[in-house]
């Protein structure tokens, strides 16, 4: 028993054809389509959102490392100037902390936004008996800081302690990132 239907020479052998049916060519243009569209719909996630997402990114990781070196240094603190009150940091109004450690040295560490939206930060080491500078340097810690406010105080009556309180802004292009970080610095008996 032959089954004819099953003979690959009878499928794909068209006697007296020659050329391609209507129908054969709108499928092949349908498909064509299809995969133009999902090509387009790549290259706009790829073209468009992918700045969009490292810009993202981008602010995330400033708004954290200027987070990160305000929060390590004002657990050290001693003091921290402006007095107790709300600020906005520029060059003007920059937050300095302070502290003496084992050796007597008394560092000042100063951060201020300058006029290009990067957070600086100035570490100056003097000897706290003589007032002679030890050493003195200065580091970039974050860019595209559109603000950052401070508020130093005392939120409960009750408990001696004052807390830092900054509030951080990146901004990079559309996207921006704001943290808020509480800081209690170390306290003396």
């Amino acid at each position: 028993m032959s089954l004819r239907w099953l003979d690959i020479k009878t499928l794909f052998s068209h006697k007296g054809s020659s050329g391609v049916t209507l129908v054969e060519l709108l499928v092949t243009m349908s498909l064509g389509s299809l995969l133009a569209v999902a090509t387009s719909q790549v290259l706009t996630q790829v073209y468009v959102l992918t700045p969009k997402a490292e810009n993202s990114m981008q602010a995330i990781h400033q708004v954290q490392k200027a987070g990160y070196w305000i929060d390590r240094d004002g657990a050290c603190a001693q003091t921290i100037t402006p007095t107790p009150g709300f600020f906005t940091l520029s060059t003007s109004t920059p937050l300095v902390i302070s502290y003496v450690d084992w050796e007597a040295n008394k560092t000042t560490i100063t951060y201020a936004v300058d006029d290009n939206r990067i957070l600086q930060k100035q570490v100056v080491i003097a000897d706290e008996v003589t007032g002679s500078v030890i050493s003195s340097n200065q580091m970039q810690v974050a860019e595209n800081i559109a603000s950052i406010t401070a508020q130093y105080n005392q939120p409960d009556p009750e408990n001696p302690r004052k807390i830092l309180t900054v509030t951080i802004t990146s901004q990079l292009g559309s996207s921006s990132e704001t943290r808020t970080y509480k800081i209690t610095p170390r306290i003396f008996y």
